[in-house]
């Protein structure tokens, strides 16, 4: 139950309306109490069973003191009004109990609501803020459904299963509190008897917990898995259709969601279980306890027969909050494992993060030295070496000059970038920018420097300005249109339907290819970075809008400091140098002119794409 504590932190913003619930549920408590301590004398004067009370009695702290008083109160009524009148008194008194009783009741749902709302709202907060500072690597360990389903239905579960219990933690065991006293207060001996059942009670909920705990971990662990499967099968679905896979992915969702039928048939049996059995229990001991008390204390029972009732009717009513906390307990046992998936996400390293008192950077002034870095994915390398992906990759990147970064796929072209970025640490090596190692940096100094635009561009589903704005603020729509038309995007952009108003649609779809990656390109356009970072960015142009766009785009790029990755080399030959990736590693570098010239890697590489060409 370590979770529960670290959930209930988030009670501390909250003491004043915690405080409000705690003083009507003792209000509750004690109408309650008083409402059932009246039972017995209200049926006993109404059948005119005991002699009328004529001497006020003294006041004590017991049922005794309750019921005398009544007696002597309803004497008094019964002798200036007669019965008539007493049984509207009676009539009244229970009318204003039953109110004031609901009443507290509801003040206590009523605070009780901002307290639930709150916590949710700080739990989603905190999940989401985690969620945009975890690594990229984090992220290549997840199944991304998996971690929807931690955010939207584990949540949802430690809603409905612990913070819905906090009302029941604040009242029931002021019930059972006050129904407990006024139990002592009848009969000591016969309450101590009633409570040997209690360790019993206890064995029975931690069983059931723990069962439905394991259960539900499972289920949860499915449930997520399910998630995946339908992102998968929207973000997939032209594949699925084109290769006939419907019934191949089909039968892959009906085997988890199988399983999860058979998991929730079992927690459900298992957790309506306990009800019951602590139901029984308590009439059992109900029973026992009506025999006890005729054969252990026979004078006792025959001449506080009224007092026994009492008894009995007090400790019916203790069953329901009993039956209550046993739910809470086996229902707060299963959002445990939910807030457990909650709290992996959160708990998680994010590796990736400032040193303490980190330097900070505005402006870009000379050198990017890229200073024998070697890089594995795998955090199991012990040296560089062994490194797979980058292996003691050198050059320097000065102000203003644009370097290109070529190779075959898989030779560690993008992994570079990320590093410059600092969207994964480096383990082997340096990168220092001004003279300074890179990671000794601010993060969001760091990354505000680039503008980065990928192959596979991501477009929020939102309209096409927000699109461009995200993240950059103070922009006037002049600006925004400059970009888009450095970027070859404005004349489309405004023969849409809603122009610089239009939503794209989810991941961007109602767009082409070519089209997102002229709103990507404008993105990076108007946020004016230091460095830009182009990332395969002309793959979705055909030739006239790639031509276009070498017109536009790369004398702006040449006006600051450029790095570009591209397999179409027409697109980097202007580069101030041509850096030239194979296995990880530099084969060579220098300008088109001198690669060429030298006839290795990257002469054999361009003379085969003109001739694909």
């Amino acid at each position: 139950m370590e979770y529960l504590g670290r959930i209930f932190k988030y009670l501390k913003n909250y003491k004043l309306q915690i405080a409000l619930i705690l003083l009507v549920q003792l209000l509750y408590a004690f109408f309650s109490i008083f409402t059932l301590t009246l039972l017995v004398p209200f049926l006993q004067v109404l059948f005119q069973q005991v002699d009328p009370v004529t001497v006020r009695p003294a006041f004590s702290f017991s049922p005794q003191y309750v019921i005398d008083s009544f007696y002597y109160g309803m004497g008094v009524v019964i002798e200036r009004h007669g019965q008539g009148s007493a049984l509207i008194f009676i009539a009244g008194v229970m009318i204003l109990l039953s109110l004031l009783s609901n009443l507290c009741r509801y003040a206590g749902m009523y605070w009780l609501s901002h307290i639930r709302s709150g916590i949710l709202s700080n739990i989603r907060d905190s999940f989401y803020r985690k969620l945009v500072r975890l690594p990229l690597s984090f992220y290549s360990e997840q199944r991304s459904g998996d971690i929807v389903s931690r955010m939207g239905a584990d949540v949802l579960e430690v809603e409905w299963t612990v913070i819905s219990s906090l009302l029941t933690l604040c009242r029931d065991p002021f019930l059972m509190v006050a129904y407990l006293i006024t139990l002592f207060a009848i009969s000591t001996k016969l309450t101590l008897v009633t409570l040997l059942i209690l360790p019993l009670m206890a064995v029975i909920l931690s069983l059931i917990g723990k069962n439905i705990r394991n259960y539900s971990l499972k289920s949860q662990g499915l449930l997520g898995r399910m998630t995946s499967y339908f992102e998968e099968a929207v973000d997939g679905l032209r594949i699925i259709k084109g290769y006939n896979a419907q019934d191949y992915v089909s039968g892959q969702f009906q085997k988890e969601n199988f399983q999860f039928y058979r998991l929730n048939k079992k927690i459900f049996r298992i957790k309506e279980l306990g009800s019951p059995l602590i139901e029984f229990l308590c009439i059992f001991a109900a029973l026992a306890i009506s025999l006890i008390g005729l054969v252990a204390f026979p004078e006792s029972f025959a001449s506080k027969g009224p007092m026994f009732m009492l008894y009995f009717v007090v400790f019916a009513r203790m069953i329901p909050p009993a039956k209550s906390l046993a739910t809470t307990y086996y229902q707060m046992r299963k959002g445990m494992s939910a807030a457990a998936r909650i709290y992996e996400v959160m708990d998680a390293d994010e590796r990736i993060k400032d040193i303490e008192n980190p330097k900070h950077i505005t402006d870009f002034k000379d050198v990017i030295e890229v200073d024998d870095v070697s890089f594995s994915y795998n955090p199991q390398v012990g040296e560089a070496e062994d490194c797979e992906v980058l292996k003691h990759v050198r050059f320097t990147l000065r102000k203003g000059e644009t370097v290109a970064v070529v190779g075959p796929s898989g030779s560690g072209k993008s992994t570079l970038v990320d590093l410059l970025c600092r969207f994964y640490d480096i383990r082997f090596g340096e990168i220092r920018i001004d003279g300074i190692p890179h990671n000794q940096y601010a993060l969001s100094d760091l990354r505000s420097l680039f503008g980065i635009v990928n192959q596979d561009v991501f477009l929020f589903d939102d309209t096409i300005y927000h699109n461009l704005t995200i993240g950059v603020e103070g922009v006037t729509m002049e600006q925004v249109e400059a970009a888009a038309k450095i970027a070859q995007a404005h004349d489309f952009i405004m023969g849409l339907e809603d122009g610089y108003q239009t939503r794209v649609g989810n991941r961007g779809m109602r767009l082409s290819g070519g089209q997102r990656q002229r709103v990507s390109i404008a993105r990076a356009i108007l946020k004016n970075p230091q460095i830009f970072i182009l990332d395969e960015a002309t793959s979705a142009l055909d030739n006239e809008s790639e031509r276009l766009f070498q017109e536009a785009l790369l004398p702006y790029i040449k006006q600051h400091t450029g790095i570009i990755i591209a397999h179409r080399l027409s697109t980097i030959r202007f580069a101030d140098k041509i850096i030239f990736l194979k296995n990880g590693c530099i084969e060579e570098m220098g300008t088109h002119d001198e690669l060429m010239a030298r006839g290795g890697e990257y002469f054999r590489f361009y003379t085969a794409q003109q001739v694909s060409e």
